[in-house]
């Protein structure tokens, strides 16, 4: 009994010793500490910055009338009403227009023209043409939503004016004009904001590549030789794990509780749910981190390697691109990243707000390649003793 006792103390030493040894390493290198303890919060702030508008307004169009009779001076009015669109210009031409447009000055041009008053007037259908920049697409589809519905509402109050002025009752033409009435309640994203959308995806991303970059850029300042026997290097992958999970909690503590309410961005699930799954994701990408570490030699490796697969990642992932639009074998190779199965996850414990019995298959897959990157990494780390 006393014997197990004493092993069972000297490997909670060893692995502490292997813990400490690991924060030490990335204390003592500027580069790696700046990957592992500031990379997180840099890129989550600037980020957060950068979508922290959430949805585009005020976006500067012009309005050519080449009518200039009551009715289109109301449609004028109607599309420059809210904070969607801002009209800076009524040039007198679509000439001018065009000037203007190509100079970046506006992104759309509403153009009106003649004969639309006497259309309206005479219960005729009249046309409006609008011309927006196709290269932006949250700015075009934004303006083309408000011309649309500015034309729609105008077509409905004509189409109420023209009845009650023939005898109709109001209420009734009301009816006739609009039979489905649509009252939409948008869920978990009321603003429709794109940094609420995308954030949670880009901050799990984060963690899981400044992970593999600072763990590589480790193990190539550590010059790896490995653990003479199994115990051993079970001791200093277990060590290592918990010296990044204790660096990486600390700053997800941060990320989420002072970034995340700084910028408004949802968190409406329970403290225990997120806590245990942040757990398990960060431990899962730094064991494949530790797998991965040893195929570096050079220190500038895996800083040029990784830092252009964030973007495919994220893609693997199904933020950015619908998944069911990938091949199999694609969808195949994604799940083998922590990444991917977290993102759904970590969407769902902390925006929907479900509970993790819910997201289950995502923590299972999770758990799974814990446990196996472990072994793998277990093993390359006791054979690299032997190898020269």
């Amino acid at each position: 009994m006393g014997d197990m006792f004493n092993k069972i103390i000297a490997a909670c030493r060893s692995l502490y010793r292997a813990m400490s040894d690991e924060l030490r390493l990335v204390a003592a290198d500027g580069g790696i500490l700046l990957i592992v303890a500031f990379a997180p919060i840099i890129y989550t702030s600037i980020y957060s910055m950068a979508y922290g508008s959430e949805v585009v307004g005020s976006l500067p169009i012009a309005i050519v009338d080449s009518d200039n009779t009551p009715q289109s001076r109301d449609f004028i009015r109607c599309v420059e009403a809210g904070n969607a669109v801002d009209v800076v210009a009524e040039p007198t031409s679509m000439h001018d227009a065009q000037h203007l447009f190509y100079d970046d000055a506006i992104y759309g041009v509403i153009y009106i023209p003649s004969g639309y008053g006497d259309r309206v007037l005479a219960g005729e259908s009249a046309d409006v043409s609008l011309v927006v920049d196709g290269s932006h697409l949250l700015i075009y589809k934004h303006i083309m939503e408000h011309v649309v519905a500015v034309a729609a509402t105008l077509g409905v109050e004509l189409m109420v004016m023209d009845f009650v002025a023939k005898g109709e009752d109001a209420a009734g033409v009301q009816d006739f004009a609009m039979p489905v009435v649509a009252e939409v309640e948008n869920v978990y994203n009321p603003q429709l904001g794109y940094g609420t959308f995308v954030m949670p995806s880009i901050f799990i991303v984060i963690i899981q590549q400044t992970l593999l970059i600072g763990v590589s850029m480790a193990e190539v300042r550590r010059a790896r030789r490995g653990q003479k026997g199994l115990c051993g290097a079970v001791v200093t992958v277990i060590g290592r794990l918990c010296a990044y999970l204790l660096m990486y909690a600390t700053t997800s503590i941060f990320i989420l509780g002072v970034i995340w309410q700084l910028f408004d961005l949802p968190f409406v699930g329970r403290i225990f749910d997120v806590v245990l799954f942040m757990l398990l994701y960060i431990a899962a990408s730094t064991s494949l981190a530790l797998l991965l570490s040893g195929v570096f030699r050079r220190r500038e490796a895996p800083l040029m390697l990784l830092l252009w697969s964030s973007v495919p990642i994220l893609l693997l992932a199904g933020v950015s691109y619908p998944r069911e639009a990938f091949p199999e074998w694609m969808y195949i190779v994604g799940r083998l990243f922590p990444s991917s199965s977290a993102v759904d996850a970590f969407v769902g414990i902390n925006t929907m707000g479900v509970g993790l019995e819910c997201v289950s298959s995502e923590l299972i897959t999770l758990l799974l390649l814990l446990l196996c990157y472990t072994l793998f990494a277990i093993l390359l780390e006791w054979r690299g003793y032997y190898r020269k």
